[in-house]
Protein backbone atom coordinates (compact mmCIF):
# COMPACT_ATOMS: atom_id res chain seq x y z
CA UNK A 1 0.00 0.00 0.00
CA UNK A 2 1.42 3.16 -1.05
CA UNK A 3 2.20 6.33 1.70
CA UNK A 4 0.38 9.56 1.48
CA UNK A 5 2.72 11.95 0.31
CA UNK A 6 2.76 15.30 2.22
CA UNK A 7 3.91 18.64 0.52
CA UNK A 8 5.36 21.40 2.26
CA UNK A 9 5.77 24.58 0.60
CA UNK A 10 8.63 27.16 2.68
CA UNK A 11 6.39 30.42 2.86
CA UNK A 12 9.16 32.18 3.72
CA UNK A 13 12.91 32.32 4.71
CA UNK A 14 13.34 30.76 8.42
CA UNK A 15 14.34 28.27 10.62
CA UNK A 16 11.54 26.03 10.75
CA UNK A 17 10.61 22.23 11.82
CA UNK A 18 10.18 20.35 8.82
CA UNK A 19 14.26 20.62 8.38
CA UNK A 20 14.75 17.79 10.81
CA UNK A 21 11.24 15.86 10.60
CA UNK A 22 11.97 12.39 10.11
CA UNK A 23 9.03 11.22 8.13
CA UNK A 24 9.09 9.55 5.11
CA UNK A 25 5.72 11.61 4.16
CA UNK A 26 7.42 14.49 4.04
CA UNK A 27 8.72 16.48 0.68
CA UNK A 28 9.38 19.99 1.37
CA UNK A 29 9.30 22.35 -1.31
CA UNK A 30 10.05 26.22 -2.10
CA UNK A 31 8.34 28.51 -3.66
CA UNK A 32 10.52 28.24 -7.03
CA UNK A 33 9.23 24.61 -7.51
CA UNK A 34 6.11 26.72 -8.20
CA UNK A 35 3.53 24.33 -6.22
CA UNK A 36 -0.21 25.88 -6.58
CA UNK A 37 -1.90 23.47 -3.41
CA UNK A 38 1.02 21.80 -1.48
CA UNK A 39 -0.60 20.39 1.43
CA UNK A 40 0.97 22.77 4.18
CA UNK A 41 2.67 26.43 3.83
CA UNK A 42 4.71 27.19 6.71
CA UNK A 43 5.10 29.95 7.55
CA UNK A 44 8.65 30.27 9.90
CA UNK A 45 8.12 33.26 12.48
CA UNK A 46 10.33 32.31 15.25
CA UNK A 47 12.29 35.21 15.70
CA UNK A 48 9.03 37.50 14.33
CA UNK A 49 7.20 37.71 18.04
CA UNK A 50 4.95 39.84 17.55
CA UNK A 51 4.16 38.78 13.31
CA UNK A 52 4.99 42.22 12.64
CA UNK A 53 7.36 41.04 9.33
CA UNK A 54 4.69 38.30 8.60
CA UNK A 55 1.58 40.73 9.12
CA UNK A 56 3.22 42.21 5.97
CA UNK A 57 3.68 39.09 4.11
CA UNK A 58 1.21 38.53 0.92
CA UNK A 59 0.56 35.19 0.12
CA UNK A 60 -0.18 34.61 -3.70
CA UNK A 61 -3.73 34.34 -4.71
CA UNK A 62 -3.86 30.55 -5.65
CA UNK A 63 -2.65 29.80 -2.29
CA UNK A 64 -4.66 31.61 -0.69
CA UNK A 65 -7.81 30.06 -2.66
CA UNK A 66 -6.46 26.69 -2.14
CA UNK A 67 -6.23 27.32 1.76
CA UNK A 68 -9.69 28.84 1.86
CA UNK A 69 -10.63 25.66 0.00
CA UNK A 70 -9.42 23.47 2.75
CA UNK A 71 -7.03 21.55 0.25
CA UNK A 72 -3.69 23.50 2.05
CA UNK A 73 -3.39 24.07 5.66
CA UNK A 74 -1.03 26.96 7.77
CA UNK A 75 1.73 26.21 9.86
CA UNK A 76 2.85 29.40 12.14
CA UNK A 77 6.11 28.23 12.91
CA UNK A 78 7.47 29.70 15.92
CA UNK A 79 9.20 26.07 17.40
CA UNK A 80 12.65 27.53 17.82
CA UNK A 81 11.18 30.26 20.52
CA UNK A 82 9.41 29.72 23.99
CA UNK A 83 7.50 33.24 23.48
CA UNK A 84 4.79 33.22 26.20
CA UNK A 85 1.05 33.81 25.46
CA UNK A 86 0.60 37.32 26.81
CA UNK A 87 -2.51 39.06 25.56
CA UNK A 88 -0.72 40.93 22.90
CA UNK A 89 0.96 37.94 21.69
CA UNK A 90 -2.73 36.22 21.46
CA UNK A 91 -3.88 39.16 20.01
CA UNK A 92 -1.11 39.87 17.34
CA UNK A 93 -1.50 36.51 16.53
CA UNK A 94 -5.10 36.48 15.64
CA UNK A 95 -4.51 40.07 14.00
CA UNK A 96 -1.92 38.36 11.47
CA UNK A 97 -4.07 35.50 10.38
CA UNK A 98 -7.10 38.39 9.69
CA UNK A 99 -4.12 39.99 7.59
CA UNK A 100 -3.11 37.54 6.01
CA UNK A 101 -6.67 36.40 4.65
CA UNK A 102 -6.40 32.95 7.04
CA UNK A 103 -9.25 31.73 9.61
CA UNK A 104 -7.99 30.31 12.84
CA UNK A 105 -9.69 26.77 11.51
CA UNK A 106 -7.35 26.32 8.68
CA UNK A 107 -4.02 27.37 10.63
CA UNK A 108 -1.67 25.65 13.57
CA UNK A 109 0.22 27.67 15.62
CA UNK A 110 3.54 25.56 17.07
CA UNK A 111 6.23 26.78 19.93
CA UNK A 112 8.11 25.62 21.95
CA UNK A 113 6.85 26.65 25.11
CA UNK A 114 5.01 24.19 26.51
CA UNK A 115 1.94 25.90 28.66
CA UNK A 116 1.12 27.97 25.65
CA UNK A 117 -1.55 26.12 24.64
CA UNK A 118 -3.43 26.00 28.11
CA UNK A 119 -2.95 29.88 28.83
CA UNK A 120 -3.68 30.62 25.26
CA UNK A 121 -7.40 28.92 25.05
CA UNK A 122 -7.28 30.41 28.75
CA UNK A 123 -7.42 33.95 27.61
CA UNK A 124 -9.74 32.77 24.57
CA UNK A 125 -12.27 31.60 26.96
CA UNK A 126 -12.18 34.70 28.90
CA UNK A 127 -12.66 36.87 25.30
CA UNK A 128 -14.86 34.77 24.57
CA UNK A 129 -13.29 34.15 21.22
CA UNK A 130 -15.03 30.68 19.96
CA UNK A 131 -12.46 29.78 17.26
CA UNK A 132 -8.91 29.75 18.55
CA UNK A 133 -5.96 28.38 16.63
CA UNK A 134 -4.75 24.81 17.50
CA UNK A 135 -1.27 25.35 19.45
CA UNK A 136 1.33 22.81 19.19
CA UNK A 137 4.16 21.83 21.28
CA UNK A 138 7.72 20.85 19.64
CA UNK A 139 11.16 21.35 20.83
CA UNK A 140 13.09 22.01 18.06
CA UNK A 141 16.72 22.43 18.95
CA UNK A 142 16.46 18.75 20.76
CA UNK A 143 15.73 17.67 18.04
CA UNK A 144 18.20 19.30 15.96
CA UNK A 145 20.76 19.11 18.10
CA UNK A 146 21.12 14.87 17.40
CA UNK A 147 19.78 15.47 14.21
CA UNK A 148 23.13 14.54 12.46
CA UNK A 149 23.74 11.37 14.56
CA UNK A 150 20.22 9.38 12.77
CA UNK A 151 23.45 8.63 10.29
CA UNK A 152 26.61 8.75 12.07
CA UNK A 153 25.51 8.24 16.14
CA UNK A 154 26.94 4.66 15.74
CA UNK A 155 30.00 5.26 15.33
CA UNK A 156 30.41 8.78 17.47
CA UNK A 157 29.26 6.43 20.07
CA UNK A 158 32.03 4.10 19.94
CA UNK A 159 34.75 6.44 19.99
CA UNK A 160 33.13 8.49 23.18
CA UNK A 161 32.87 5.13 24.96
CA UNK A 162 36.33 4.40 23.86
CA UNK A 163 37.42 7.58 25.09
CA UNK A 164 34.85 7.19 28.36
CA UNK A 165 36.86 4.26 29.16
CA UNK A 166 40.03 5.56 28.92
CA UNK A 167 39.36 8.84 31.28
CA UNK A 168 42.25 9.68 34.18
CA UNK A 169 41.50 8.66 37.29
CA UNK A 170 42.67 12.20 37.99
CA UNK A 171 41.56 15.53 35.64
CA UNK A 172 42.34 19.09 35.54
CA UNK A 173 39.07 19.99 36.19
CA UNK A 174 35.63 19.21 37.77
CA UNK A 175 32.94 21.22 35.70
CA UNK A 176 32.42 22.02 32.11
CA UNK A 177 29.99 24.46 31.19
CA UNK A 178 29.36 25.93 27.57
CA UNK A 179 28.19 29.86 27.79
CA UNK A 180 27.88 30.69 24.08
CA UNK A 181 25.42 33.79 24.41
CA UNK A 182 25.74 36.19 27.65
CA UNK A 183 21.96 36.05 28.71
CA UNK A 184 21.35 37.38 31.84
CA UNK A 185 21.35 34.65 34.05
CA UNK A 186 24.55 33.11 32.70
CA UNK A 187 26.67 36.36 32.96
CA UNK A 188 25.14 35.93 36.61
CA UNK A 189 26.18 32.28 36.86
CA UNK A 190 29.35 33.32 35.70
CA UNK A 191 30.09 36.17 37.50
CA UNK A 192 28.84 34.20 40.66
CA UNK A 193 31.72 31.25 39.98
CA UNK A 194 34.58 34.32 39.56
CA UNK A 195 33.48 35.72 42.94
CA UNK A 196 33.56 32.65 44.90
CA UNK A 197 37.03 31.35 43.04
CA UNK A 198 35.34 28.45 41.16
CA UNK A 199 36.08 29.57 37.82
CA UNK A 200 39.36 27.66 37.71
CA UNK A 201 37.13 24.57 38.54
CA UNK A 202 35.68 24.39 35.44
CA UNK A 203 36.60 24.25 32.12
CA UNK A 204 33.94 27.62 31.21
CA UNK A 205 33.60 28.73 27.55
CA UNK A 206 32.00 31.81 27.05
CA UNK A 207 31.29 34.26 24.01
CA UNK A 208 32.02 37.64 25.47
CA UNK A 209 30.11 40.74 24.51
CA UNK A 210 29.14 42.02 21.44
CA UNK A 211 29.80 45.80 21.98
CA UNK A 212 32.32 48.61 20.39
CA UNK A 213 32.03 46.97 16.86
CA UNK A 214 31.98 43.21 18.28
CA UNK A 215 28.94 40.86 17.31
CA UNK A 216 26.47 39.56 19.75
CA UNK A 217 24.72 41.13 22.87
CA UNK A 218 26.34 44.03 24.65
CA UNK A 219 27.65 43.95 28.20
CA UNK A 220 24.54 44.14 30.49
CA UNK A 221 24.83 47.22 33.26
CA UNK A 222 23.81 46.22 36.74
CA UNK A 223 20.45 48.28 36.94
CA UNK A 224 19.77 45.69 33.42
CA UNK A 225 20.67 42.59 34.97
CA UNK A 226 18.27 43.81 37.86
CA UNK A 227 15.45 44.69 35.84
CA UNK A 228 15.71 41.03 33.87
CA UNK A 229 16.14 38.58 36.64
CA UNK A 230 13.43 39.57 39.36
CA UNK A 231 14.17 38.57 43.19
CA UNK A 232 18.52 38.59 42.23
CA UNK A 233 18.83 41.84 43.19
CA UNK A 234 21.22 41.25 46.61
CA UNK A 235 23.37 38.95 44.33
CA UNK A 236 23.86 40.94 41.30
CA UNK A 237 24.47 43.93 43.96
CA UNK A 238 27.24 41.69 45.18
CA UNK A 239 28.74 40.24 42.06
CA UNK A 240 27.88 43.52 39.87
CA UNK A 241 32.16 44.32 40.14
CA UNK A 242 32.95 41.48 38.52
CA UNK A 243 31.48 42.33 35.20
CA UNK A 244 34.30 44.30 34.05
CA UNK A 245 37.09 40.95 34.63
CA UNK A 246 34.50 39.24 33.16
CA UNK A 247 34.39 41.70 29.74
CA UNK A 248 38.09 41.64 29.89
CA UNK A 249 38.07 37.48 29.98
CA UNK A 250 36.22 38.01 26.24
CA UNK A 251 35.26 35.20 23.88
CA UNK A 252 37.16 31.98 24.91
CA UNK A 253 34.86 29.32 23.26
CA UNK A 254 35.73 25.39 23.57
CA UNK A 255 35.62 23.35 20.33
CA UNK A 256 37.20 25.65 17.81
CA UNK A 257 40.79 24.40 17.74
CA UNK A 258 39.25 20.94 18.20
CA UNK A 259 36.81 21.02 15.07
CA UNK A 260 38.80 23.42 12.64
CA UNK A 261 36.58 26.35 13.42
CA UNK A 262 37.10 30.09 13.26
CA UNK A 263 33.77 31.30 14.97
CA UNK A 264 31.03 29.13 16.91
CA UNK A 265 28.18 29.95 14.73
CA UNK A 266 24.41 28.62 16.27
CA UNK A 267 24.44 25.74 14.10
CA UNK A 268 27.99 24.23 15.45
CA UNK A 269 26.97 25.60 19.14
CA UNK A 270 23.61 23.72 18.63
CA UNK A 271 25.31 20.50 17.68
CA UNK A 272 25.99 17.84 20.95
CA UNK A 273 29.96 18.08 19.55
CA UNK A 274 32.71 16.25 21.04
CA UNK A 275 34.83 17.96 22.99
CA UNK A 276 38.30 16.77 24.54
CA UNK A 277 37.09 18.56 27.99
CA UNK A 278 34.60 16.47 28.75
CA UNK A 279 37.02 13.61 29.62
CA UNK A 280 39.34 16.25 31.93
CA UNK A 281 36.20 16.95 33.74
CA UNK A 282 33.61 15.10 35.93
CA UNK A 283 30.57 16.66 35.20
CA UNK A 284 28.94 19.66 33.37
CA UNK A 285 27.02 22.94 34.48
CA UNK A 286 24.20 23.56 32.04
CA UNK A 287 23.00 26.84 31.87
CA UNK A 288 19.59 26.98 29.71
CA UNK A 289 18.56 29.43 27.95
CA UNK A 290 16.47 30.92 30.58
CA UNK A 291 15.67 30.58 34.14
CA UNK A 292 11.37 31.13 34.71
CA UNK A 293 8.37 30.87 36.59
CA UNK A 294 7.24 27.61 34.99
CA UNK A 295 8.10 25.28 33.27
CA UNK A 296 9.36 26.50 29.48
CA UNK A 297 11.03 24.52 27.55
CA UNK A 298 14.35 22.78 27.08
CA UNK A 299 16.77 22.79 24.22
CA UNK A 300 19.78 21.21 23.01
CA UNK A 301 21.82 22.43 26.04
CA UNK A 302 20.87 19.64 28.20
CA UNK A 303 21.56 16.61 25.75
CA UNK A 304 25.20 17.51 25.25
CA UNK A 305 26.69 16.07 28.80
CA UNK A 306 24.40 13.42 28.23
CA UNK A 307 25.51 11.86 25.12
CA UNK A 308 28.78 12.72 25.86
CA UNK A 309 29.34 10.65 29.14
CA UNK A 310 28.46 13.65 32.08
CA UNK A 311 26.38 13.86 34.81
CA UNK A 312 24.69 17.18 34.98
CA UNK A 313 23.71 20.10 37.15
CA UNK A 314 20.88 22.18 34.71
CA UNK A 315 20.12 26.19 35.75
CA UNK A 316 17.10 25.94 33.58
CA UNK A 317 13.05 26.01 34.01
CA UNK A 318 11.22 24.17 36.38
CA UNK A 319 10.58 20.58 35.16
CA UNK A 320 13.60 20.47 32.91
CA UNK A 321 14.74 17.29 34.51
CA UNK A 322 11.83 15.52 34.14
CA UNK A 323 11.46 16.44 30.07
CA UNK A 324 15.01 15.04 29.88
CA UNK A 325 13.96 11.59 31.23
CA UNK A 326 10.41 12.01 29.43
CA UNK A 327 12.81 11.72 26.19
CA UNK A 328 13.86 8.54 27.90
CA UNK A 329 17.19 9.75 29.31
CA UNK A 330 18.25 8.72 32.77
CA UNK A 331 19.12 11.38 35.34
CA UNK A 332 21.41 11.58 38.38
CA UNK A 333 19.67 12.24 41.63
CA UNK A 334 21.84 9.79 43.94
CA UNK A 335 24.79 11.50 43.45
CA UNK A 336 23.07 14.90 42.62
CA UNK A 337 20.22 16.58 44.78
CA UNK A 338 17.50 16.91 42.16
CA UNK A 339 15.12 19.01 43.94
CA UNK A 340 15.89 22.30 42.13
CA UNK A 341 14.04 20.88 39.57
CA UNK A 342 10.78 21.04 40.95
CA UNK A 343 11.21 24.53 42.87
CA UNK A 344 9.11 27.18 41.07
CA UNK A 345 10.86 30.81 42.43
CA UNK A 346 13.81 30.93 40.11
CA UNK A 347 16.13 32.65 42.89
CA UNK A 348 15.48 29.57 45.24
CA UNK A 349 16.17 27.43 41.80
CA UNK A 350 19.51 28.98 41.03
CA UNK A 351 20.82 28.80 44.70
CA UNK A 352 19.67 25.12 45.05
CA UNK A 353 21.18 24.04 41.82
CA UNK A 354 24.60 26.61 42.72
CA UNK A 355 24.84 24.69 45.72
CA UNK A 356 25.01 21.17 44.09
CA UNK A 357 27.93 22.62 42.00
CA UNK A 358 29.51 23.86 44.82
CA UNK A 359 29.27 20.56 46.83
CA UNK A 360 30.50 18.71 43.76
CA UNK A 361 33.61 21.11 43.19
CA UNK A 362 34.56 20.38 46.65
CA UNK A 363 35.13 16.73 46.34
CA UNK A 364 38.91 15.49 45.76
CA UNK A 365 39.52 12.93 42.49
CA UNK A 366 38.84 9.85 44.57
CA UNK A 367 35.42 10.80 45.89
CA UNK A 368 34.34 11.94 42.11
CA UNK A 369 36.04 9.21 41.16
CA UNK A 370 33.81 6.46 42.93
CA UNK A 371 31.02 8.67 41.63
CA UNK A 372 31.14 8.21 38.19
CA UNK A 373 32.12 4.24 38.99
CA UNK A 374 28.35 4.64 40.51
CA UNK A 375 26.44 5.39 37.36
CA UNK A 376 28.66 4.27 34.77
CA UNK A 377 25.86 2.15 33.63
CA UNK A 378 23.58 5.21 33.61
CA UNK A 379 26.51 7.18 31.20
CA UNK A 380 27.05 4.43 29.14
CA UNK A 381 23.01 4.16 29.07
CA UNK A 382 22.28 7.85 27.90
CA UNK A 383 25.27 8.05 25.63
CA UNK A 384 23.85 4.88 23.50
CA UNK A 385 20.43 6.09 24.37
CA UNK A 386 20.68 9.87 22.64
CA UNK A 387 23.67 8.78 19.83
CA UNK A 388 22.13 5.54 18.53
CA UNK A 389 18.39 5.22 19.18
CA UNK A 390 16.66 8.38 20.13
CA UNK A 391 18.28 10.03 16.58
CA UNK A 392 15.74 7.41 14.71
CA UNK A 393 13.65 5.67 15.89
CA UNK A 394 11.73 7.55 19.08
CA UNK A 395 12.50 10.59 16.64
CA UNK A 396 10.98 9.18 13.81
CA UNK A 397 7.89 8.03 16.37
CA UNK A 398 7.05 11.57 17.32
CA UNK A 399 8.01 13.79 14.38
CA UNK A 400 5.26 10.87 12.59
CA UNK A 401 2.74 11.96 15.23
CA UNK A 402 3.52 15.53 15.11
CA UNK A 403 2.65 15.99 11.71
CA UNK A 404 -0.47 13.28 12.46
CA UNK A 405 -1.21 16.34 14.75
CA UNK A 406 -0.78 18.85 12.89
CA UNK A 407 -2.82 17.48 9.15
CA UNK A 408 -5.78 16.79 11.73
CA UNK A 409 -5.70 20.34 13.31
CA UNK A 410 -5.79 21.65 9.86
CA UNK A 411 -7.93 19.45 8.73
CA UNK A 412 -10.48 19.74 11.06
CA UNK A 413 -10.19 16.42 12.42
CA UNK A 414 -7.85 17.96 15.83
Amino acid sequence: MSQERITVLVGREGRHLFEKIRDPRINVVSAADEVKAPDLVVLPCGQDRRFEQLSTMVLPEALRASVASGATGVVLDASPEAIPPKPDINNSLHDVIRQLGLTPRNCVYITANWYFARDYLAYCHDKGIHDPVRVLHHDLWVWDSVSRFADEGARTYEERLNAFRSRSARRRRRFLSLNRTPRPFKVVFLLKLMNDGLWDAGFVSFGGFGQDGKSGKPRPTQEQLTAALPGFADLIAEIAPRIDELDRYGSVLLGLDHHGLKRLNQKHATEAQDLPEYDDSWFSAVTETEMLVRPNRITEKVLKPLVNFHPMVVFGNPGSLYRVRDYGFATFDDIVDESYDEESDPRRRFDMAYAELVRLCRLDDRELCDLEKRTTDRLIFNARWGLTRFPDIYRAQRDTALVNEILASVRGRG
